[in-house]
């Protein structure tokens, strides 16, 4: 039984890295939710509502929820409210603290 869920809006370069080595490191307790990596844009606005239709539903399976910045975790849990009582982990990757503006 999976209780973590592993989720990626952007499966692509670094984040694909990412997220392989975690469901590697975590497997068989993770289940691995991917979007493909292209359009980086219109991933980050619209990744929630194709996510919340493509991860089954918890039933309070799943405990953990792993997340990279670039899915809106506010928006993908006021769709799927059956993650709500997950515990979430967000990780903010390339953002702007480690790679500011010139």
């Amino acid at each position: 039984m999976s209780d973590i869920l592993l989720i990626e809006g952007f499966y692509d370069g670094s984040h694909r890295s990412l997220i392989d080595l975690l469901h590697r490191v975590l497997s068989p307790r993770s289940m691995l939710i991917t979007l493909p990596g292209n359009k980086w844009p219109w991933r980050a606005r619209c990744s929630s509502l194709i996510l919340s239709d493509l991860i089954p539903n918890n039933e309070n399976s799943f405990k953990y929820l792993f997340s990279s910045s670039i899915v809106n975790l506010s928006e993908l849990i006021s769709l799927r409210v059956d993650l709500l009582t997950a515990k979430k982990i967000i990780y903010f990757h390339e953002n702007d603290l480690a790679y500011p503006k010139q």
